[in-house]
């Protein structure tokens, strides 16, 4: 199978070194990712300005690229290059923290999964992980690989998948089919020393501990399962359409 993975971590990230290395014994993978990290940038896209390909050459095993864009950008382009082969199949990762919950808005990791199932790509996968140590990725690794028939069985043109694995310490009982839950941070922005572009702001903070409904992403990966849930662009609230509807009938 030709495969494109990309992800939002940088091209010479463990995750995704480790994932495509293992990959590439049995399928045709290519890489283009991020020439930098590029977490939080969603589905960001570059448009009126260029973004810079460079072929990393003699350190993969497989055909490796940097690009000096947002994850998206490493998608939409890296179709566009393969056109006249076009990829089968796009995974986005191995992510160094889990996108579960609300983390998936900011996520590169699972914009640069939707890009691809926007461009037509039945099999786009997002994956992550919460790996302690160096072999937690391969860990995260096999066991995705273990389970990469469960995901292709799973897949539509009408979703791309966003799986989170947990590490090897925790373990993962099985899947879990799941919804996004809520997962907040206690924002913190560190205030530094002024200088000619201003006063610099750097926003740091970790997870709070929320309400959320038993049936979702944060509580089943909490208690030690691989959450798989389907992501889709259209931001649609469709159980408000009635009541949105009759409230703008009463406005008129």
């Amino acid at each position: 199978m030709k495969i494109l993975i990309v992800n939002d971590d940088g091209y010479s990230s463990e995750g995704i070194v480790k994932l495509a290395t293992a990959l590439n014994a049995e399928h045709d993978v290519t890489v283009i990712a991020p020439v930098r990290c590029m977490s939080g940038m969603a589905h960001a896209m570059t448009f009126g300005k260029p973004i810079h390909l460079k072929e990393i050459t003699g350190k993969y095993p497989y055909k490796c690229f940097s690009l000096t864009g947002t994850p998206a950008d490493c998608v939409k382009l890296g179709v566009e290059l393969m056109s006249n082969d076009p990829p089968q199949m796009v995974i986005s990762g191995i992510n160094t923290e889990p996108n579960i919950g609300t983390t998936v808005v900011y996520s590169g990791t699972a914009g640069a999964a939707m890009e691809a199932n926007l461009l037509g790509i039945k099999y786009a996968f997002a994956v992550s992980g919460n790996p302690d140590s160096h072999s937690d990725f391969d860990y995260i690794v096999r066991y995705f690989i273990e389970h990469f028939d469960y995901y292709m069985h799973l897949a539509s043109k009408d979703y791309a998948l966003n799986i989170n694995i947990n590490n090897e310490r925790i373990g993962n009982s099985e899947h879990k089919i799941t919804t996004i839950g809520n997962r907040l941070f206690s924002d913190i922005y560190l205030v530094g020393t002024p200088d000619e572009k201003g006063v610099p702001y750097t926003l740091v903070g970790n997870p709070i501990h929320i309400a959320n409904a038993d049936d979702c992403d944060v509580i089943w990966y909490g208690k030690g399962y691989a959450t798989v849930t389907p992501l889709t662009c259209n931001h649609t609230l469709h159980t408000a359409m009635t009541k949105l509807k009759a409230k703008a009938k009463r406005y008129l």
